[in-house]
């Protein structure tokens, strides 16, 4: 029986070339978002992000899929009660886009503090009128997680003299951190 990976993520031709090298008795599958949940339930191994609705259910009651590399940091689109209770290894790539999502981070906070989109109103409008903003500089900001776009958040912010409020939680009382 050979090995059938399904991938569902921009998939560029190196990738199932790259695959493939690797793994030559592999049968390559590039569902996209459109076949993903029919593939699934054929799947040894999935790599990928589905956006659309999946029968996790089933896939894991049917007992062929063996492991589920996420594609995308977040892995509440397969990580439900019978994934999660069955023989599946699940990995991500969490960290792994840690840079870009915490300078996309700076960039949202940067804008709102400053007001972006009313000014972007006003100006459309032709209004011309001063109006109040915040400072991101030496301003104080609370961040949720540490993980690896945290903690990368945190050295950006510090460029701008921030205090940066980190969690505190305790694993024998949550058992979150």
């Amino acid at each position: 029986m050979h090995t059938r990976i399904v991938l569902c993520y921009p998939v560029a031709a190196k990738h199932i070339q790259q695959i493939a090298a690797a793994i030559p008795e592999a049968e390559i599958i590039d569902a996209g978002q459109e076949r993903i949940a029919a593939e699934l339930f054929r799947a040894d191994i999935f790599c990928g992000h589905a956006k659309v609705p999946v029968d996790w259910d089933g896939v894991a009651a049917q007992g062929r899929l063996r492991w589920i590399q996420s594609s995308a940091a977040g892995m509440d689109h397969c990580l439900v009660p019978s994934v999660i209770a069955s023989d599946i290894v699940v990995t991500s790539a969490s960290g792994v886009l840690a840079d870009q999502v915490a300078e996309h981070t700076i960039a949202l906070i940067a804008g709102w503090c400053r007001s972006l989109p009313t000014f972007f109103r006003a100006q459309q409008k032709k209004e011309f009128i001063r109006r109040p903003t915040r400072d991101l500089t030496r301003s104080t900001v609370g961040i949720v997680g540490l993980g690896g776009v945290g903690r990368r958040l945190a050295r950006l912010l510090s460029a701008f003299d921030a205090r940066v409020l980190r969690p505190i939680c305790s694993r024998s009382t949550t058992g979150l951190c």
